[in-house]
């Protein structure tokens, strides 16, 4: 994904290609409790599958999806208010300042979409189905995002390629939801009530 990107960064700009990397630096620090979340739910949804409590799974998700969204949520926030700060952590020129406050402000907007996408494709590995958190990922990375940013750089210009990460980061959640939803029904794991 970086190597495609900084491809398509490149002829307009350097420091394109160097707000793109700070900017993934930012993001994996972002998405690293997120990740925790979602490894710390495999072997939870798992066994409890196995136990045919499946009961707990639905209970999991419950708690599991709101706390990604908070994070997520409260990282846009800090994204959307302090970009330049984040930025100069990285000893940022003015120039990338310039490029990288927007970008950032743009980009934030969609880490709620993603806390979503890594969740629910971590947790529906624990049902032994990998290929949710595989497609969910690929889309948001590579498969989706890539062919908009080129689309996006070569007709509306540099300032337009990260919109492309809405569009990609929606896809991917909205792609989880519903294989989830789908392995949920056949795995006939519904929200009932039953004693532990």
């Amino acid at each position: 994904m970086i190597a495609a990107a900084n491809v398509i960064l490149m002829p307009f700009s350097p420091t394109a290609v160097a707000f793109f990397g700070v900017y993934y630096k930012l993001q994996n620090f972002l998405f690293m409790p997120m990740n925790g979340l979602g490894q710390a739910a495999i072997p939870i949804v798992g066994y409890n599958y196995g136990a045919d409590k499946k009961h707990r799974i639905v209970e999991l998700f419950k708690s599991i999806i709101p706390i990604a969204v908070g994070i997520a949520a409260a990282a846009t926030i800090i994204f959307l208010i302090i970009p330049s700060p984040l930025l100069k952590l990285f000893s940022a020129s003015n120039e990338m300042l310039a490029m990288g406050v927007p970008a950032l402000r743009i980009i934030s907007v969609t880490f709620i979409f993603a806390s979503i996408t890594l969740v629910l494709g971590y947790s529906v590995s624990g049902l032994g189905n990998g290929v949710v958190n595989m497609l969910g990922t690929g889309i948001r990375q590579f498969i989706l995002l890539i062919p908009v940013m080129y689309v996006f750089t070569k007709f509306f210009g540099i300032s337009f390629a990260w919109y492309s990460f809405w569009i990609a980061e929606l896809a991917a959640a909205l792609y989880s939801a519903a294989a989830t939803l789908r392995e949920f029904k056949k795995k006939n794991i519904f929200p009932e009530k039953k004693t532990t």
